[in-house]
């Protein structure tokens, strides 16, 4: 439980240079904006002190601001120069436009996978139609290629469970299917 008295003091002291009381009401809400956006309790009686000392660290940032933002202007930024301008560090990871030039080159390789879709497999242990569900898959652990037959009797590879199964990285691949 944290003593109110305290925490106005403390808030007094750190603001008291600040010669401006409208940037000490801008920094109070910004400070307040964090505490709420980082979800403290609304009561900062019941505050932690490990979230008193990130308040008050913020407190400690926001007034060591170089500059300071009329409302329009600090509204007219985009949010990595509102981050910078209350003392946060960010990176931006928006990637950039990508080369239409390689967007056609993805579609075109994609295209021509796709292509490569086999009917004319058959499996080495029951002479059974296997499905090729390369361009179906929903995950990469799904297999590549599926035996047809869901008959542990008439298909040898199937092991009881799961009927017989291939992916194109495992070495057991028929030879005759040439993939």
């Amino acid at each position: 439980m944290q003593d109110l008295e305290f925490i106005a003091k403390t808030i007094h002291t750190m603001t008291e240079n600040v010669a401006n009381t409208e940037t000490v009401h801008k920094i109070m809400g910004l400070a307040n904006d964090y505490a709420r956006t980082m979800k403290f309790p609304k009561q900062k009686t019941d505050w932690t002190d490990e979230q008193l000392t990130k308040y008050f660290n913020m407190i400690e940032k926001l007034i060591d601001m170089p500059v300071e933002y009329s409302d329009i202007d600090f509204e007219g930024m985009d949010i990595q120069e509102k981050l910078k301008a209350v003392g946060l560090d960010s990176t931006e990871i928006t990637p950039g436009l990508q080369d239409s030039s390689g967007i056609v080159g993805e579609v075109v390789n994609k295209m021509a996978e796709q292509a490569k879709y086999r009917k004319d497999l058959k499996c080495p242990y029951c002479k059974s139609m296997v499905y090729d569900n390369r361009n179906s898959k929903k995950s990469d652990k799904s297999p590549d290629f599926t035996c047809s037959s869901n008959d542990p009797v008439v298909c040898g590879g199937h092991t009881g469970k799961w009927r017989k199964s291939w992916w194109l990285d495992n070495s057991d691949i028929p030879e005759e299917w040439g993939v």
